[in-house]
């Protein structure tokens, strides 16, 4: 059973007392001028199939109560049509073949608003195309604006070889319904001056499903189908039927013995496109292309409208503006205000039993890439000291924490004898130190005697420099002094031996 969207009996009610403001007829019957087929099946006990039959209001047996067609060949045209009396404003059309027959493969439906000849259609534009190889026994097309129309042709023309059979129209009922222009022939009641047809009220069209084995094909032109309701014993016919048809333009369901002469109400209207929100995740999406889900109590009579739209923020980010929840009206435009999610930092994690947050986060985002800093900071408990990560974190504008979760640990020794010590537990404090440091320790080259001998002449006051210059002193004066007795010795020699020269 769905759940969700509550009061749609109410809702449903609403909906019902805002239908046409006039009475469509069926024009075939009470404004048809003429009507013809390409050629009449003449069947056992001389049954012929005209094309009148269409029109009888009796389609449950074959014979004799539809209009049918003599085979042709696979390249010839097989077509029926009707003439009404003057030009009218049609708005639905609900077709319903032979039981059982596929013959009507590929069939066009064209509505003209001039009396035209078959040669004609090839240079007009169908308002319908069956291309479905195992086409519906019964077809509602519906034209929400109205369709100008003074003829309305089926046609079914293959153009390729079939040698099972040619082509066939064996049409048991055509309803073609809508009003008349105004005429001395115009039927009071479907007088369109009467209508207001102009799309500004909620139109609730129905069809009655005709046959309890085969399918049933729905159209609106140029417009999508909201299913309303229908009575059914089975809630998964009702499944299937949303599935297939709620939301498209055109759908095909399977009937049953129990969807037999079942009415299905629906409407045509604008669809509500699915715009891609930033950073949203669709929770629940009520009218999409395909994977329609509901969320509706499904009972005997249900309703599928308006169709909503649940949103949630994706990870890591939070609403800052719009709604999460939008409803989808009949004009196409959804109720609510585009979401917005942003990113946001959550409160990272700490270890309580080790770690005291010292500044409490509350739920920050980041817009449009404007980056405002925030800071979270940490403080190990008593008789606790760090041991990983980080005291400090700040949240940057990805929606992340620098840094990495603080791991405190308690202390092996007595805590006591750390509180003289300076620990520094700060990364940023650490490299201001570490800086500081670096700069006490740098040499200056500049200072060094070394760099200072080079420029001059300076005092060494080494004790190794102090010795080598006294050895080297008084060495050298010894030797001047040596050299200098040395020389003079021959002359004292010869001074003592021979005495002075005279001269």
């Amino acid at each position: 059973m769905f759940r969700g969207i509550k009061h749609t009996s109410i809702l449903l009610a609403i909906l019902l007392c805002r239908t046409l403001n006039c009475q469509l007829c069926n024009l075939g019957k009470s404004h048809r001028n003429n009507t013809s087929i390409s050629s009449i099946y003449v069947g056992t006990g001389d049954v012929r199939l005209i094309a009148e039959n269409a029109f009888n209001g009796q389609y449950s047996d074959y014979i004799p109560q539809c209009a049918g067609t003599q085979p042709v060949a696979w390249n010839q045209t097989a077509l029926w049509q009707v003439t009404f009396k003057s030009l009218s404003m049609i708005f639905k059309i609900n077709l319903i073949f032979r039981e059982g027959y596929f013959r009507h493969e590929k069939y066009y439906v064209f509505i003209t608003n001039r009396t035209v000849t078959r040669e004609e259609l090839n240079a007009l534009n169908p308002v319908y195309h069956d291309e479905h190889a195992w086409p519906s026994f019964q077809n509602t097309i519906v034209f929400p604006g109205g369709h100008h129309g003074l003829q309305v042709y089926i046609l079914v023309n293959r153009t390729v070889n079939n040698k099972a059979h040619g082509n066939y129209v064996e049409l048991c009922e055509a309803e073609v319904f809508g009003c008349v222009h105004a005429t001395n022939d115009v039927v009071p009641s479907c007088n369109c001056s009467n209508t207001t047809m102009d799309n500004k009220h909620l139109v609730l069209w129905d069809s009655r499903i005709a046959f309890g084995n085969g399918t049933v094909t729905l159209h609106c032109y140029k417009y999508y189908l909201s299913i309303m309701n229908l009575t059914s014993q089975t809630e998964s016919e009702l499944v299937s039927i949303l599935e297939a048809c709620d939301g498209r333009q055109h759908c095909t369901f399977q009937t049953s013995r129990k969807l037999k002469k079942n009415l299905i109400r629906f409407n045509c209207t604008d669809r509500c496109v699915n715009e891609a929100y930033s950073n949203t995740i669709p929770v629940s999406q009520l009218m999409t292309d395909s994977d329609i889900s509901y969320n509706f109590e499904v009972s005997n009579n249900f309703t599928a409208f308006p169709k909503s739209r649940i949103l949630n923020c994706a990870e890591r980010h939070v609403l800052t503006n719009g709604n999460l929840t939008l409803q989808c009206q009949r004009e196409g435009q959804w109720i609510g205000e585009a979401p917005v999610c942003n990113v946001t930092c959550q409160e990272p994690i700490y270890e309580n039993s080790t770690t005291i947050r010292q500044s409490a986060p509350s739920p920050t985002y980041f817009e449009d890439h404007i980056f405002q800093t925030y800071i979270i900071s940490y403080a190990c408990r008593k008789n606790h000291r760090l041991v990983k990560g980080n005291l400090t974190r700040v949240c940057n504008e990805s929606g992340d924490w620098t840094g990495d979760q603080p791991v405190c640990k308690s202390c092996k020794c007595p805590c006591e004898r750390l509180k003289s010590q300076n620990f520094i537990t700060d990364p940023q404090v650490l490299q201001n130190r570490i800086k500081e440091m670096e700069k006490e320790l740098k040499i200056n080259e500049k200072a060094l005697s070394t760099t200072v001998r080079k420029k001059t002449c300076a005092k060494d006051e080494r004790k190794s420099a102090k010795g080598i210059g006294s050895v080297l002193g008084i060495g050298i004066i010894a030797l001047v002094v040596s050299i200098i007795v040395c020389s003079d010795i021959p002359i004292l020699y010869r001074h003592i031996r021979y005495g002075p020269e005279s001269g």
